[in-house]
């Protein structure tokens, strides 16, 4: 019996149902989000209201003056500019402010789906299984973090990973000014973008000055703005990305933590530096595989650019005395694209999104912090062992996969030519 293969037009159209469900699935998803986690609150007293609000009123007015001189203290300052197209939507047509904060929130988690979607149909190109393409997408569009996120007026954290990871792959397909581009966009979006710095240049090193120029204008435009109209809250705002508040269980620094009226904070020197500590580690590993990369003659490679980017966001959580629910985002989703890449799956991904969702959720209301730390800990620590031994490993272990690859190596495959003799599947010869 012979099994005919279905016909590139066929296959051609599977694939464009197949995307086109699960564009519209990411759709309907990112509006329910927002819609359920976004309320009245966002505008009278979260985080948007006490520091985006008024910044982003004046944008949307053309006040550059007021918006540079209210300027979020937290470091996002530059996630404003790239919601103010979509939020400017709901002052076009008559909405109130919390429209203005739904469609911005929505804009970055649309932005966020939809790079799960395009990895999906990479991902079907190559041969990787539904399972683990809905997985990924999930991962990407329906998390339980993106609900914190926008409940709690952060929705620059999903964009944020969605412009590094884009960045990182943008590098890999030899596109130096699109990750340039996202790169310098990432950082302005929040200053941890520049944890994407290493990964983006270790992917495509041989394109750094194309990739160092976008980036750089990007970064330099904004900081010389900000230093022109409003110098003393463009360093605050800098300075408010390198301070924590108050301490949580989910952080290595938790048993050093002292009460303080009301909150556990952290020790005075951790609150000032815990956050640079993370970047000089993530640095300091980029800088090794470098070196390593430079003595073999052997280039890093996209699965081990992603390893990187996922240890440097896995720093950040693990480091940072104030970590919150919505600061695993962009690990999770790194480490789910690294997973596709390393094993072909998203199985470790899901696993440490549920494991993390109960931490930061019922097990933290129902028992005592130390519980939670300990959860957090036993979580996150293998998570930077495994992507440590992918950094320091062998280049091609015998499980490891790339797209790319596998796209080359299935073109340079031999086709049948149409005169060619089907190859019988019978002994006897019989079809």
């Amino acid at each position: 019996m012979v099994v005919a293969r279905p016909a590139p037009a066929e296959r051609s159209h599977a694939f464009s149902l197949e995307t086109v469900l699960l564009a519209l699935g990411v759709i309907v998803i990112a509006v329910a989000t927002v819609w359920s986690g976004a309320d009245a609150r966002q505008v009278t007293g979260g985080d948007y209201a006490m520091d985006y609000q008024t910044a982003m009123n004046a944008l949307l007015g053309g006040h550059m003056g007021t918006f540079f001189a209210h300027l979020p203290t937290n470091g996002a300052s530059g996630s404003l500019l790239l919601r103010a197209p979509f939020a400017g939507l709901a002052k076009l047509f008559g909405g109130g402010q919390l429209l203005i904060f739904r469609l911005g929130a929505l804009a970055c988690l649309l932005a966020v789906g939809a790079l799960g979607v395009w990895l999906a149909g990479r991902m079907r190109r190559t041969g990787i299984a539904l399972g683990a393409r809905v997985g990924l997408v999930a991962l990407c569009a329906a998390t339980p973090t993106l609900l914190e996120a926008v409940s709690l007026g952060h929705p620059e954290e999903p964009l944020g990973a969605a412009l590094c990871v884009a960045a990182v792959l943008a590098a890999d397909r030899d596109r130096p000014l699109l990750a340039g581009l996202l790169l310098g966009t990432a950082v302005i979006n929040k200053p941890w973008g520049v944890l994407a710095v290493g990964p983006v240049l270790l992917c495509a090193p041989a394109q750094l000055r194309r990739i160092v120029g976008p980036a750089a204008a990007i970064v330099g435009c904004w900081l010389a703005a900000g230093a022109l109209v409003a110098p003393g809250r463009m360093l605050a705002a800098l300075h408010g990305a390198e301070t924590s508040i108050v301490a949580h269980p989910q952080d290595l620094w938790w048993p050093l933590s002292h009460m303080d009226g009301l909150y556990a904070v952290p020790p005075a020197l951790l609150s000032a530096h815990a956050r640079q500590l993370a970047l000089a580690l993530a640095l300091a590993c980029a800088v090794v595989l470098a070196v390593r990369a430079l003595l073999s003659s052997a280039p890093v490679g996209m699965r081990r650019c992603l390893a990187l980017l996922a240890v440097g966001f896995a720093l950040r959580c693990l480091l940072e005395p104030s970590s919150h629910d919505y600061y695993q985002l962009p690990l999770l989703i790194a480490l789910a694209i690294w997973e596709v890449y390393a094993r072909q799956a998203v199985t470790i991904a899901l696993a440490t999104t549920l494991l993390l969702t109960v931490d930061f959720g019922r097990l933290n209301e129902s028992t005592t912090a130390t519980a939670s730390y300990l959860l957090y800990l036993a979580v996150l620590l293998p998570i930077c062992v495994m992507l440590a031994a992918d950094l320091v490993g062998p280049a091609r272990r015998p499980w490891a996969w790339a797209p790319a690859d596998a796209a080359r190596a299935t073109a340079a495959m031999p086709r049948r030519r149409p005169g060619w003799p089907r190859r019988s599947r019978s002994p006897s010869g019989a079809g």
